[in-house]
């Protein structure tokens, strides 16, 4: 609503964004949400702004309709895209004239492409997908469009169209309301399935154009999940994968936002339409939860809120033996009384009994090694896998983490042994001599390095050195390996376990990974 810039793009997503969210910001009662008159005052000025912007042909420029410069293809299409919405939503009357010219514009979109010089140089990724935008809008303008849309699909393949392309392309493929689309449809939606990167509560997909992708698509991973989270919803509105997408493009958010125009209005389309499939319902019911045949508590939702409740069950509990199962299995059993829909994550949070643990990766693979600072004879692995320091040694501690999904609010962190204390590098006295290859230090992985090669910034937002434990963190995460290492000092001879260093994400911990206990004398 406030973003400080006015160019055809940031206008028309602003329209798309506020109206998109226009029926949850009136549900949920927004406390800094401007007066209605106020918001309708603002609308009305960005869409005079726009209609001032139109060319003859129906297109848009970036900035202006001047005679010396020319309707951009990928404005055009968004902006009608945008009085698409408008015209839904039926907040106010959209210009006839306007929204007409637009429309020719994109039944005309090949030969207004291919009238500018500049397009030859387009990679056919990026041709047909702006092709399938615009098949997309002209399906919002109720047009029928679904032979159009095989055609495409049957020209290009899978291979020269994006994935954000087939999500438009299965909302265009759905205005055919004889079902003979059916078959392009599944094949769609099966590979879509194929790509998508899935945990036990989110999902993603990871995608790219090149580089005339960036600068003619304005494309972004989160706006994919938004694009394909709509179509699913029109598609397969029972799909598992609808609600992770909608919790997956939630995480991104920061300060309330996402990270530019284009993934502000295409998420908040795509949840708004979430918003009335899946939670058409005002919440009024009770929620209740057993035990077997116990009872453990219940909490009444009337309204809509974010607000959770928590129910904690003692592990005793579980693990009491079972008077209705010889195998002392239990049924946690949870029940909803009412309209309305309800969301619930179960967690079990334990301890091992056995202080051996083996390495494990649920999500992450972590590595350990340790490397004397002041004489490499001082830090050796023995055979049988049991470290040997030398008392008083100051040691490095290299940690390396490996991920193949993107992942949400990362920690890292290394427990110590007994006989160590991490140290503070910054500190003056603390180190001597090669001091470079010893301070606290996070390396990027191989996908930050081919983005920025000459950054010496590390990956980690937040470290901790603690008494006990070393920790790194970091809101979102890509794919790729991570290094980062601290310094201690072995200060107590005897010997002593070292519990693995685990990396977890914090708000869904039943994604992480460990390295193995170890054992280490110190003399």
């Amino acid at each position: 609503y406030t973003y400080p810039y006015e160019c055809t793009e940031q206008l028309s997503s602003r329209l798309l964004g506020i109206q998109a969210l226009w029926d949850v910001l009136q549900a949920f009662h927004c406390k800094d949400l401007p007066e209605v008159s106020v918001l309708k005052t603002k609308l009305e000025s960005d869409l005079n702004t726009l209609k001032g912007r139109q060319y003859s042909n129906g297109g848009f420029g970036y900035w202006t309709n001047r005679n010396d410069c020319y309707a951009d293809p990928y404005m055009s299409v968004h902006v009608a895209h945008c009085l698409a919405v408008l015209v839904n939503k039926k907040v106010f009357n959209v210009n006839k004239n306007m929204l007409n010219n637009s429309l020719k514009y994109l039944e005309n979109i090949e030969s207004e492409i291919n009238q500018l010089s500049y397009t030859k140089y387009w990679s056919d990724l990026t041709r047909f997908s702006l092709i399938s935008y615009a098949l997309f809008v002209r399906a919002k303008h109720l047009q029928y469009v679904a032979d159009e849309a095989s055609q495409l699909f049957q020209l290009s393949g899978f291979d020269k169209l994006s994935l954000e392309a087939l999500g438009w392309l299965l909302i265009a493929l759905s205005t055919d309301k004889h079902n003979n689309k059916d078959q392009i449809i599944e094949i769609i939606c099966k590979h879509l399935k194929g790509k998508v990167s899935e945990t036990s509560e989110t999902a993603n997909f990871i995608t790219s154009y090149g580089d005339d992708g960036q600068s003619v698509m304005l494309h972004s991973n989160q706006r994919t999940d938004a694009i394909l989270l709509e179509a699913l919803l029109y598609i397969d509105p029972n799909s598992t994968l609808c609600t992770k997408l909608s919790k997956g493009l939630q995480v991104h958010k920061v300060k309330g936002a996402w990270k530019s125009t284009q993934e502000n209005c295409f998420a908040l389309i795509a949840l708004d339409k979430y918003f009335h499939m899946k939670e058409k319902d005002t919440p009024d019911f009770v929620a209740n939860i057993w035990l077997d045949k116990d009872y453990c508590g219940q909490h009444p939702y009337k309204g809509r809120t974010t607000n959770t409740y928590t129910v904690n069950i003692p592990m005793k509990v579980i693990l009491s033996p079972s008077s209705f199962d010889t195998n002392n299995k239990k049924n946690l059993i949870m029940q909803k009384d009412g309209n309305g829909r309800l969301y619930y994550r179960i967690a079990l949070n334990y301890a091992s009994s056995n202080l051996q643990l083996n390495a494990v990766n649920y999500g992450f693979k972590i590595e350990r090694t340790y490397v004397a600072i002041n004489d490499s004879s001082h830090v050796q692995k023995q055979s049988d896998g049991t470290w040997k320091f030398k008392l008083g040694e100051k040691i490095k501690v290299i940690l390396t983490m490996t991920t193949t999904q993107r992942r949400y609010h990362i920690a890292l962190v290394d427990y110590l042994s007994a006989g160590c204390e991490p140290l503070i590098t910054k500190l003056k006295g603390t180190l001597t001599g090669d001091a470079q290859s010893s301070v606290t230090k996070s390396n990027r992985g191989l996908y930050y390095c081919r983005c920025r090669p000459y950054s010496t910034i590390g990956w980690t937002e937040h470290e901790n050195l603690r008494d006990e434990r070393a920790e790194a963190f970091r809101s979102l995460l890509r794919p790729g390996v991570y290094e980062w290492s601290y310094v201690m000092r072995a200060t107590c001879a005897g010997t002593f376990i070292i519990p693995p260093a685990k990396a977890e994400e914090m708000y869904s911990p039943e994604n992480f990974g460990r390295c193995g206990t170890e054992k280490v004398i110190i003399e």
